[in-house]
């Protein structure tokens, strides 16, 4: 009898449930939120929440916003506009209205990264606006905003065209004063539905400028990034007219290496960067039949590495205009010339270094008929 009654205190331990549960009946789940700056310097705190109906397959959405000279204070004024207590342990996406990015995002953040209930693994964008607008959104082919933004930007991640990025990851980035983040960057169509327009450029937490979805891909590309699904296409007839769809080849990437060389030269304060990037890729679309001889496949080569250089060039150009050193060189300076990083301020020098890319180009497969 002595025997049981240890083994009956282990079993009613194991058995005690948890200590921080919550009944879904007295909780608002939020889905999707969205953080803003207003035009008179008031915070604005939205969220989104299913509403399933009794009876009834159709699902409503609950949105409602909360204002406040703090985040906290906004996120108060919400909890007085529901029933139930708020809760974003379930929270899919998190989208940033553009005046608040261009401000600064980690002061609104912090309130997140300090309740123990949120949801760090929540997707985070920033909105060409006011973020409300996009969470107001009616999506014909989806109940949920938040569905439909998440599964657009996982479709973006498999495509190259955004990083794998969430509210927890950015938090050492924007903490790091060797590298800087990019966000992914929605905007709306002549519709006015939801799409993704590129990426926004941070330098620290603050948004300093964009790139387009076809310089994002290359970028990332040169970061090291391949997505399941990475296609490019580039014009190989410069001289032809523009509009002549013959000129463009589209390509698939199959693999890719890249590699960031810094070099510092301490006596004349230069920096200078080499991005390399080698792709392997398939031709999938190509209107000119001319991939069956080896020599126009090797002019192929050389005029697409040509362009991808070009345009790799315009990308650092933007990227130091916008101070964003979204390839991580400064962190490169501090790791390995850490007496010249104590003596210069990284984020007056960026601007000025010298980033040298160099992309080769090979074309492996052609299609199944030739």
């Amino acid at each position: 009898m002595k025997r049981l009654i240890p083994l009956s205190l282990a079993i009613l331990l194991l058995l005690s449930g948890c200590w921080d549960s919550r009944q879904l009946r007295d909780i608002t789940i939020a889905k999707s939120a969205a953080l803003d700056l207003l035009d008179d310097g008031i915070y604005q705190s939205t969220i989104s929440s299913p509403v399933p109906r009794k009876y009834q397959a159709e699902e409503r959405t609950l949105v409602v916003s909360g204002t406040g000279h703090t985040i906290r204070e906004a996120r108060m004024a919400l909890d007085g506009k529901v029933s139930e207590q708020i809760d974003t342990a379930k929270l899919r996406i998190l989208v940033l209205g553009e005046p608040l990015a261009r401000k600064n995002i980690f002061p609104p953040l912090d309130i997140m990264y300090r309740d123990p209930r949120s949801s760090l693994g929540a997707k985070i964008a920033v909105f060409d606006g006011v973020g409300s607008n996009l969470i107001h959104m009616k999506l014909t082919d989806k109940p949920r905003t938040s569905e439909f933004v998440a599964e657009l930007l996982e479709t973006a991640e498999s495509n190259t065209i955004v990083d794998d990025i969430n509210v927890q990851l950015i938090c050492p980035i924007m903490m790091d004063p060797g590298e800087d983040m990019i966000l992914p960057y929605i905007g709306v169509d002549e519709e006015d539905n939801p799409r993704l327009i590129g990426n926004a450029l941070f330098n620290g937490d603050t948004m300093t400028g964009s790139l387009s979805v076809e310089d994002s891909t290359l970028l990332l590309l040169m970061k090291g990034k391949l997505g399941s699904a990475t296609f490019l296409t580039e014009k190989v007839h410069q001289e032809e007219e523009e509009d002549d769809k013959d000129n463009y080849i589209t390509l698939r990437i199959r693999d890719t290496a890249a590699s960031t060389e810094v070099t510092v030269n301490h006596a004349s304060d230069e920096v200078t960067a080499n991005v390399k990037l080698t792709m392997k890729v398939e031709a999938i679309e190509y209107p000119h039949n001319e991939l069956t001889e080896k020599e126009n496949i090797a002019k192929l080569n050389t005029s697409l590495e040509e362009q991808f250089t070009a345009e790799a060039g315009e990308i650092f150009k933007t990227l130091q205009e916008s101070n964003c050193d979204a390839l991580g060189i400064g962190r490169r300076v501090l790791v390995h010339h850490p007496d010249f990083w104590d003596t210069h301020k990284w984020n007056e020098l960026y601007p000025e270094i010298t980033i040298e890319p160099e992309i080769k180009v090979e074309i492996v497969d052609h299609g199944i008929i030739n």
